[in-house]
């Protein structure tokens, strides 16, 4: 009797329940919730003051005659507004989905990744269409490759820039005008790239004990609380086409900024995330967001859905300096 081929029939390939492969952005890459001050609020719409600082730096303070008052000054406020825009995306899981998936396809965790990272991916897209570009702040710098003129520095890619100079000069000119030392430097990708081999930035470090200019190395050079390397990543193709994916932020460019950490009364801040922490009072999350699961009896299904509430504004333009093109 032949032998028979039994290869392929004693053992049938299944999901390995200790690996899979998901490419899920690290929360580190976004950016919008790093480079903002969240502001809780409980409505929707609604004003806040401005106070206009120029009547509160002036000297008017006289010598009181005799019998007489002293004399009077006064302070005016403006407002600012805000208006909070509700996000929401959805995912399904059908029964059948449900009956048919093996270990360790995990549908309900899977679920509330894919819409937390798309919600992230919205909010990043948001803050670098509103602050990462030209024509927002007070101050807009540009990079260029020679002979450097007003509102213009030498790019980082040349070993003769002064890239730690170029900073502490618009510390010192955002302080200037608002009182404000900037704290938080935003990076985009390449920036961040250069400034790793930049020749006078090495030579400071040659000597430390980590020797890498890591973020925190970075804000320590530069004198700011936060260096932040924006890296998330956006495709922007349709669904069936080739995937196209890009930084969501200008790899080239960069913010200098004060974001206050801890946002209230006689606060300002450069960028505010407005978040609507009221529209379910005691199911949101800190920056207004709330992960809903329930079940459509009628589509045989359970449904997930991730709500954000919230907007994104310039609050104090004078608190920014943009710089573009700071290497190519």
């Amino acid at each position: 009797m032949p032998a028979q081929n039994i290869e392929g029939t004693l053992h049938v390939d299944r999901y390995l329940t200790t690996f899979s492969v998901n490419y899920v952005q690290d929360a580190r890459n976004f950016v919008a919730q790093r480079a903002s001050s969240v502001i809780p609020v409980m409505k929707q719409t609604d004003k806040y003051v401005v106070y206009e600082r120029g009547y509160f730096w002036r000297d008017e303070v006289k010598s009181r005659p005799l019998g007489g008052r002293p004399e009077q000054t006064a302070y005016k406020v403006s407002e600012g507004t805000y208006s909070a825009v509700e996000y929401g995306l959805e995912h399904v899981v059908d029964d059948r989905q449900r009956a048919n998936t093996d270990e360790p396809i995990r549908l309900d965790e899977n679920a509330a990744t894919l819409l937390t990272q798309k919600h992230m991916i919205k909010q990043d897209r948001t803050w670098a269409t509103n602050f990462f570009t030209t024509g927002i702040w007070t101050n807009d710098v540009t990079g260029v490759i020679s002979s450097p003129g007003a509102n213009q520095f030498l790019q980082f890619a040349d070993a003769a820039s002064d890239p730690i100079g170029v900073i502490d000069q618009y510390k010192d000119t955002i302080h200037e005008r608002t009182g404000f030392m900037p704290n938080t430097l935003i990076l985009g990708a390449a920036v961040k790239r250069q400034l790793r081999s930049h020749p006078d930035i090495a030579d400071r470090i040659k000597y430390t004990m980590v020797g890498i200019a890591d973020e925190d190395l970075l804000a320590r050079l530069f004198e700011v609380q936060n260096v932040v390397v924006a890296r998330s990543i956006y495709n922007s193709a349709n669904e069936g086409a080739t995937d196209a994916f890009s930084y969501i932020v200008d790899e080239n460019a960069m913010l200098l900024c004060y974001i206050d950490p801890n946002p209230g009364l006689d606060s300002p801040t450069a960028v505010g995330l407005f978040a609507w922490t009221g529209l379910f009072p005691g199911a949101t999350n800190a920056i207004g967001g709330v992960m809903e699961r329930g079940r459509d009896d009628r589509a045989h299904s359970d449904y997930f859905q991730y709500r954000m509430a919230w907007d994104l504004k310039v609050v104090a333009a004078d608190l920014g300096v943009f710089f573009s093109a700071a290497t190519v």
